[in-house]
């Protein structure tokens, strides 16, 4: 095996000149599943003697490991992984796993030579599902504290979200100060068998009797679900039993209140003047970057002056809809509810000068999204509020043309390609090299994706002149996410003469070749367009027509072809020595490119298993 490694990476080098696919699935733990591996011979069916791949895994430690590996004869394999062998003769290499744990995650990859190279590679992430349990009943008293425990319970990744919900009749909101509320959530703990487990509590105070209880929620976001998962309980809220005093024990109490009330108003008399006629805390708007990228972390910020720390409490809040809950509500559909993100918070304090800033990463899902910072100062609330606008710079910008290669006084079509941005908002224009504007320009989109991303293309067209060779014509992307110019501009050279081809060495699997075993001969050919090339292979001057195998050009990213040619041969005693010729003709080469390789001769003192290049 460690000979086919070697040409793989070899191969792979050649851009373009293998399929590259990949992968990725989430499977739960204990369930079974099959990693695709479906490859092209280029025939009907491949036979399994030609046929030669293997499985690797490089798990979440970054330890690699091979966990099947068949050489057309053979097989080796470990617990747990099979390969339908009768499927390999459908062309089918999937790999199947059963009863997947948490040690099965990783990067795999399928590698298989027929003797087109084909790589396919899967990102397997295993979810274990928490098990969420609540209190089945509760009850408090009106005016006393109440705690109540979810247990969060073998969940696997560690990443979990836990959000406590009050509802109270057809009103819904978040846990928060405000609704007399307070909520702790440990930090996960990893348990022996690689999952995690954490506890949420949340303490509830001053209820007042209301229909007899409210109905407490609490949801768990965790990758596991498809959606967020809620269970509740019924807190039931009593009022306070009245307990009976004498007359006498009334007197005593009301004389004792009386002289405590006599002697303090003296000494308490400053401190109430200092408290009462201090001026409240001078708090800014809120701040925020002037372009928010989507999927990158941005800081709101707060400024407070005017009062100590220990006289301060900031909460933050994130503003929603009841649209954006998963429990239903009997009130209106866009009623508004927060959620309490302080955790996300830090509060960076000088003397009487204070900072809060709330991190965020945002989605394009939270454009326009409103947050809410609350300073609390001797029982007044400070509000302040500011609304995202989230942006997504294109992550694709091309221009393509048809035909590849212009040709004179022939039509050219320029396509620029703009896709995956936010918002659509977006404006695209067309110049030459010259400062001449190009006003005829046909417009697509933009077009919605289902991840609220848009795309957009541009297309111009032209009849080639003599003067446009060496041409550059620009396609100006104007969109509110880039930043400073507020625009990208893409460039397209016109080439009327194509790209000649890198042509590589000759390589020789195995390296060293031995006596009556089939061996191969490869070249490497890249970065060409047009995409039509000939290859010809020669032995000593005499042109081979048998054994040669030429992969299709494939396009790379930069818009060239790549491709790579075979020559399988079993070397005899009279071929030692002898010269093989690669020859490779393109239309944009000064003169075609040949590679030599000579056979090396054979060491017959030591059998038939060495052999030397002649110096």
């Amino acid at each position: 095996m460690g000979s086919v490694i070697q040409i793989l990476v070899i191969v792979l080098q050649c851009w373009g000149s293998s399929a590259d696919i990949r992968w990725e699935h989430s499977v739960l733990v204990g369930e079974d599943v099959t990693l695709r591996c479906l490859f092209d011979s280029h025939t009907k069916l491949v036979e399994k003697s030609a046929l030669t791949f293997e499985w690797n895994v490089v798990d979440k430690h970054a330890r690699k490991s091979i966990v099947y590996t068949f050489d057309g004869r053979v097989h080796e394999n470990t617990d747990g992984y099979v390969v339908d062998e009768l499927g390999l003769l459908g062309n089918n290499a999937s790999l199947q796993l059963h009863n997947v744990t948490l040690r099965d995650e990783g990067l795999y990859t399928c590698r298989i030579i027929t003797p087109v190279v084909h790589i396919e590679t899967t990102s397997l992430e295993v979810l274990a599902q928490p098990s969420v349990s609540l209190p089945e009943k509760a009850a408090m008293t009106e005016g006393e504290e109440k705690s109540l425990q979810c247990d969060i319970a073998g969940f696997y990744p560690k990443e979990l979200a836990v959000k406590w919900l009050i509802q109270r009749g057809s009103s819904l909101a978040f846990a928060d100060v405000r609704n007399h509320s307070r909520v702790c959530t440990q930090t996960p703990i990893q348990n022996q068998n690689g999952t995690y487990s954490t506890r949420s509590t949340i303490t509830l105070h001053s209820f007042k009797v209301e229909d007899g209880g409210v109905r407490i929620i609490c949801q768990v976001d965790h990758r596991s679900y498809k959606r967020t998962y809620s269970t509740s309980v019924t807190l039931a809220v009593h009022a306070p039993s009245q307990l009976p005093y004498s007359a006498a024990t009334l007197v005593v109490v009301t004389s004792v209140l009386s002289l405590l009330l006599v002697t303090s108003v003296s000494a308490g008399s400053l401190l109430l003047f200092r408290h009462f006629c201090k001026a409240p805390p001078n708090v800014s708007q809120i701040g925020q970057a002037s372009i928010i990228h989507a999927q990158v972390t941005t800081d709101l910020t707060c400024t407070i002056q005017g009062a100590t720390e220990q006289e301060l409490q900031v909460k933050w809040f994130k503003l929603m809809t009841s649209a954006d809950s998963v429990v239903p509500s009997e009130s209106a559909d866009f009623l508004l509810v927060s959620e309490d993100v302080s955790e996300s918070a830090t509060l960076h304090s000088d003397g009487e000068h204070h900072t809060t800033v709330l991190t965020v990463c945002l989605t394009v899902f939270d454009d326009l999204r409103k947050y809410r910072c609350v300073v609390m100062w001797r029982g007044e609330s400070i509000i302040r509020e500011t609304t995202v606008k989230v942006k997504e710079k294109p992550s694709f910008l091309q221009i393509s043309s048809i035909p590849q290669i212009p040709k004179v006084e022939k039509l050219l079509v320029l396509c620029c390609r703009v896709e995956n941005f936010y918002p659509q908002d977006i404006t695209l224009e067309w110049s030459r090299n010259d400062g001449e504007q190009v006003y005829t320009v046909t417009n697509f989109g933009p077009f919605s994706g289902q991840n609220r991303l848009y795309s957009v293309w541009s297309k111009i067209q032209l009849v080639m002149a003599r003067e446009d060779e060496r041409a550059v014509y620009t396609c100006r992307v104007y969109h509110s996410s880039f930043p400073d110019r507020g625009y990208e501009d893409v460039l397209y050279h016109i080439n009327t003469q194509g790209s000649p081809p890198s042509v590589m060495f000759i390589e020789c699997e195995p390296l060293c070749p031995l006596l009556n075993e089939e061996c191969s001969l490869y070249l490497c050919i890249t970065d060409f367009c047009p995409e039509d090339v000939s290859v010809i292979w020669t032995k000593d001057g005499e042109k081979l027509l048998s054994g040669i195998f030429n992969t299709p050009p494939s396009l790379n990213m930069n818009g060239l072809y790549s491709m790579f040619s075979f020559l399988k041969l079993t070397p005899n005693l009279d071929d030692q020595g002898s010269e093989f010729t690669c020859r490779v003709v393109h239309s944009a080469q000064k003169e075609p490119e040949e590679r030599h390789f000579t056979l090396p001769h054979f060491d017959l003192t030591n059998g038939h298993r060495a052999c030397s290049y002649s110096a």
